[in-house]
């Protein structure tokens, strides 16, 4: 598991396009808002909270192994997901630990991929939270506060430290260039003119607006 893990964080992800794949999965949920909430400064931290569908514990178990879904299977039209893969990928090549929370008829769910925890183990532990953990997570308000959703959680930016000398720096950069490419790529989306298929997303609260190119 560990050599596994570690070596598939190298599949070519930016951090945009990783940003932009867990977007993907917050409209195949059918979410009418998406926000990238962040921390640039110690500890780093990034947060994309939805109001969609959400999931229920075995949804969500699912959701966390790798390959999930084959691509020859039949998809729904409106998901834009392909192997299965995106969510935990995109995740860890670009950190270490990575937490979803969901909330499905009433009910909110948590697990994590540690890849420190699984290099001490040695194998594929995909760790749960009890109800008293939850509640002490990031995004575990914005749960609270909507009758669905879900909620992803970046930690342990390993790579970014390893690769900037001023962390903040580069962090607020990877964020600006972020904000750019889900203005261009989802631009359809934002600038929709109905407004059932028009999303909004935010950065840190500040409205994204399409870009068209």
């Amino acid at each position: 598991a560990p050599i596994l893990i570690e070596s598939t964080r190298s599949i070519g992800y930016s951090f945009e396009a990783a940003v932009a794949d867990i977007i993907d999965n917050s409209i195949s949920a059918s979410a009418s808002e998406v926000h990238v909430c962040f921390m640039s400064q110690e500890p780093l931290w990034l947060r994309i909270e939805d109001n969609g569908w959400g999931m229920s514990v075995s949804e969500l178990e699912n959701a966390m192994r790798y390959g999930s879904q084959s691509s020859l299977e039949e998809r729904s039209p409106n998901d834009l997901g392909r192997f299965g893969l995106g969510l935990k990928m995109a995740s860890l090549s670009q950190c270490r630990k990575v937490t979803v929370i969901t909330k499905k008829d009433d009910v909110i769910t948590a697990a994590c991929w540690d890849l420190d925890f699984i290099n001490k183990q040695g194998d594929w532990i995909l760790k749960f939270y009890s109800d008293e953990e939850i509640k002490g997570l990031h995004g575990y308000s914005w749960l609270q506060n909507h009758s669905s959703g879900t909620v992803v959680i970046w930690e342990q930016f390993d790579r970014l430290k390893q690769g900037a000398a001023k962390v903040q720096k580069a962090f607020d950069e990877k964020i600006d260039v972020a904000r750019k490419h889900v203005a261009l790529v989802f631009h359809r989306f934002l600038s929709d003119e109905n407004p059932t298929n028009r999303i909004s997303i935010f950065f840190n609260g500040e409205s994204v607006k399409g870009i068209d190119p």
